[in-house]
């Protein structure tokens, strides 16, 4: 191991999984671009914990000792709404405004013991997140199509741009696992895509991840969703996936 790879804490007796490539001496060099070492891949971490350490490397030990009680706000209730109207539009592939109107009344009234202890009324609820309706409206026009339009640029993350549409939703909130790497995680959307980039057109099966907020440059983010992406790759038995990512507010 070299680079960064050389603080590994590993020992005589550990149960490794080494990925790389081997030479004739039966050696394998892993450093910071080439091959990896996974520690103990039988006790499978959550991606979401392994992105926030990226942050602090901390962070996840203390979360884990530290039970603390997030209180509620009022963002966050609009947040788990529109996180799931988002899910539940994709999965019955319809963004009218009729069906989505439905959708917050039905989720509103989910809420409504939370809205109630935040002191915030049903209708100032309702009328708030129907200011969201269009936005979603144009990002599913834009991506939700059967052949990328021109128009539907997602943003490679060290990596070139792409057009991409999501034309069809497998599954929503799919619980995955890889002893191969250690992880597991639950997945908000599986998708399949079709891609555009440099490498030609692509039709592969990818994560999806909702994230509601305004701020887009949270590595944590990036790094969670690049996860649940080797994630699927194991599962799948798909290489070549790549990071992309687009922004609702």
């Amino acid at each position: 191991m070299r680079q960064s790879w050389i603080s590994t804490e590993v020992t005589e007796g550990d149960i490794v999984n080494v990925i790389g490539t081997f030479d004739e001496h039966n050696e394998c060099i892993v450093n910071d671009t080439h091959n990896m070492l996974i520690l103990h891949p039988d006790f499978l971490l959550s991606a979401t914990v392994v992105a926030d350490s990226f942050n602090c490397i901390r962070l996840a030990a203390l979360k884990d000792r530290v039970k603390a009680i997030n209180e509620m706000s009022i963002s966050s209730i609009y947040g788990n709404i529109l996180h799931e109207m988002l899910q539940t539009s994709l999965l019955a592939n319809d963004f009218s405004t009729k069906f989505l109107f439905l959708e917050i009344d039905r989720l509103v009234t989910k809420e409504m013991q939370n809205l109630f202890s935040l002191r915030l009324e049903i209708q100032t609820a309702v009328d708030h997140l129907r200011t969201k309706v269009p936005f979603l409206q144009d990002w599913a026009k834009r991506f939700v199509t059967f052949r990328p339009r021109p128009d539907a640029v997602a943003k490679g993350h060290r990596t070139s741009d792409a057009l991409l549409s999501i034309n069809k939703v497998l599954d929503v909130e799919e619980h995955i696992w890889s002893p191969r790497y250690g992880l597991k995680g639950n997945i908000d959307v599986t998708a399949q895509a079709n891609i555009i980039d440099q490498n030609g057109q692509r039709t592969l099966t990818v994560p999806f991840e909702v994230k509601t907020g305004r701020n887009t440059k949270i590595f944590s983010h990036r790094a969670q969703t690049m996860l649940y992406t080797l994630l699927m790759s194991d599962r799948y038995g798909m290489s070549g996936l790549k990071y992309i990512s687009s922004t609702t507010n």
